[in-house]
């Protein structure tokens, strides 16, 4: 392949997925893709599911840039070794010479600098998000709401702004919240829902998730989720009405379609407000000016819509950034570090 014909593949490594976006030599988004890869029952997984992506997008000879956030599931002791057991088995599939990983406002790195460098490049994945967004325009408010995690980003005068960089910082600041569309217990969004005149407190119980509540309300397809639900029944209303009536403690029967409907609204309702209120954090520690638009990426971004509604802010769609690419705004960092190594490592 020579250097003209050269794509650039972001790979966004996860701990439940695994996201690949590859554009060409003239930084053309050619595809945007997300795989199932559960990190968590070991790195044979990834090692698995990075072979197979390789085989089908024939990207072997492209120059890569890499991100991740699977360091922190729990089949590794911790984050240092989460980062250096990722990139190790990275490196077994990728060429080192075409590889970089991403480090945010510090560059790229060398696998072996970035093992070295770790808190660098530990869960950084938003900062190439938001720094695409900031390339692009001037002053806005970063959302990315994925199947686990909102990300919330200030950025002015084409500058990210963020108050802290680990996770840690940015669930004590504001700018991390641990709410996503699929993978959200609802146990972790209220502790109660109402149901036939009465506030019935929830079992705490992996019943039912997020991604129950919003395929009831139509901004989910069964399409989107790659997810198993929580008893492994498919993503269809019937078996989502009837896991959101286990977290009451009855069956489905018990009420009607549409009283289903209000207790998906009460839920949605809450989750909107969680991330409403990192919203109101963030900003209020920036300064954002009032007319400044919130961006919104991620599968869930209809919330991050929803939100710019409530906080009276224009709303423009990630995809608007992406060559209008629906999928590219659905995973945003790996389309993000596709086309930043385009512009950056050509």
């Amino acid at each position: 392949m020579t250097q003209q014909q050269t794509g650039y593949c972001g790979w966004d490594i996860g701990g439940a997925h695994l996201k690949v976006a590859r554009c060409d030599h003239n930084g053309q988004l050619q595809t945007v893709r997300q795989y199932p890869c559960a990190l968590w029952r070991g790195i044979d997984e990834l090692a698995t599911v990075l072979q197979k992506v390789i085989d089908e997008l024939d990207c072997q000879a492209d120059i890569h840039a890499i991100t991740m956030t699977g360091e922190l599931v729990d089949a590794f002791s911790n984050r240092r070794q989460g980062v250096a057991a990722i990139i190790d088995c990275v490196a077994q599939t990728l060429p080192a010479s075409l590889s970089h990983v991403f480090a945010g406002d510090r560059g790229w790195l060398s696998f072996e600098q970035a093992k070295n460098q770790w808190q660098s490049v530990a869960s950084m994945n938003w900062q190439a998000s938001a720094m695409l967004a900031a390339n692009q325009l001037d002053t806005g408010l970063f959302v990315d709401i994925g199947s686990t995690t909102c990300d919330i980003v200030p950025f002015q005068q084409q500058h990210i702004q963020p108050r802290g960089y680990s996770d840690h910082e940015r669930q004590r600041d504001g700018g991390l919240v641990y709410t996503g569309a699929i993978r959200t217990p609802l146990m972790a969004i209220s502790n109660k829902a109402p149901l036939h005149g009465y506030f019935v407190p929830l079992a705490a119980e992996w019943f039912a998730s997020s991604a129950d509540i919003w395929c009831l309300l139509d901004e989910l397809g069964e399409a989107q989720i790659q997810d198993s639900s929580a008893d492994g029944q498919p993503w269809q209303k019937p078996y989502c009405r009837q896991r959101l009536a286990r977290m009451l403690g009855t069956d489905a029967e018990a009420a009607s379609d549409d009283e289903w409907q209000q207790v998906a609204r009460w839920f949605a309702d809450k989750q909107l407000q969680t991330i409403l209120e990192g919203c109101f954090q963030v900003i209020s520690a920036s300064g954002l000016p009032a007319t400044a638009p919130l961006v919104g990426a991620g599968v869930g971004r209809f919330m991050a819509k929803a939100c710019a509604r409530r906080l009276n802010r224009p709303y423009l769609d990630f995809s608007e950034l992406c060559q209008h690419t629906d999928a590219a705004a659905d995973h945003a960092p790996a389309t993000a570090l596709a086309l930043l190594a385009k512009q950056q490592l050509s």
